[in-house]
């Protein structure tokens, strides 16, 4: 490794994470073509191919997986370090890259966001909408909302942080006892309220279900076009106009919020800052269920 130019780590990092030079480009205010210098630079020096491209990618190889393991240490530390000699850390400047599933993020995160944009204007979040959970060890992402109990990245730091409760919605226009559900598709049959939506279609004798699908949001379009009904988090469908609720029992499921930090990351003032949005976010969602309920 003689030779080697540690600043070219920030560059290996971003185009794992991006999986492409453009994306690379983007989050470290480069061209294109400086991301592929620096990394055919650090391969050079290196003695190693770190990726092989396929269209529209870039996949570590094994020695880039190695350089990206270290540069991800790398990045701890001196963000540590930072920490340290900064002392307070008081202002919350910076990327922060937090993930969910697309539903929390497109109908719950983005509508929330002017407030804490406006508070703090050098922070800048980005969102990753992404029903697969990333990676908080591999640095896909600093932070992630899920809706269960976290059962992988054993090293990240977990908070319970609100819940979303589901009910049985339909078109406005429509009569629901005479639709069917509109469901997942079976590779997502270990949902909860996929396995509520099952048990009702044999306990009522129901078919097939005419249209299955992969993601919530088209769920609530096809609800929305009449297509069938389905189970809808209360907090998100109870605000669209062509959207009733069938029936005022208690919500048939319920999906815990969980919160996912990386631990070395946790005392960083943009990262206390965000989490502290996160928490007052959800916290007014269940206000506003506590006070609809009475």
């Amino acid at each position: 490794m003689q030779g080697f130019n540690w600043n070219d780590l920030r560059f290996v990092l971003a185009v794992a994470r991006r999986q492409s030079l453009a994306g690379a480009a983007r989050q470290l205010g480069v061209n294109e073509s400086t991301v592929g210098r620096r990394i055919a630079h650090a391969e050079q020096r290196l003695g190693a191919r770190l990726f092989e491209q396929s269209p529209g990618r870039y996949h570590p190889t094994e020695a880039g997986r190695a350089m990206i393991a270290a540069a991800e240490r790398v990045e701890l530390e001196v963000q540590a370090a930072e920490v340290a000699v900064s002392g307070a850390d008081t202002l919350a400047a910076g990327t922060v890259r937090l993930t969910s599933v697309p539903l929390v993020v497109n109908r719950i995160l983005v509508p929330a966001l002017p407030r804490l944009l406006a508070d703090h204007l050098q922070l800048r979040l980005e969102l990753i909408a992404e029903p697969r959970d990333l990676s908080l060890t591999k640095r896909e992402a600093d932070m992630a909302l899920r809706m269960a109990r976290p059962s992988k990245d054993a090293r990240a730091i977990a908070r319970r942080v609100g819940r979303l409760d589901y009910a049985v919605f339909a078109s406005s226009q429509a009569d629901p006892d005479t639709l069917p559900w509109i469901t997942y598709e079976e590779a997502m049959a270990e949902l909860p309220q996929q396995r509520w939506m099952a048990e009702q279609a044999v306990h009522h004798h129901s078919g097939p279900a005419p249209v299955q699908v992969n993601d919530a949001e088209a769920i609530i379009q096809g609800v929305k076009a009449g297509l069938g009904k389905s189970l809808l988090p209360v907090a998100i469908a109870d605000g669209e106009p062509d959207l009733k609720r069938c029936g005022k029992e208690p919500a048939p499921v319920s999906r815990e919020l969980w919160l996912m930090v990386h631990p070395e990351l946790r005392n960083l003032a943009r990262i206390r800052v965000v989490m502290d949005w996160l928490i007052s976010v959800f916290d007014e969602l269940t206000r506003e269920r506590t006070n609809d309920a009475k």
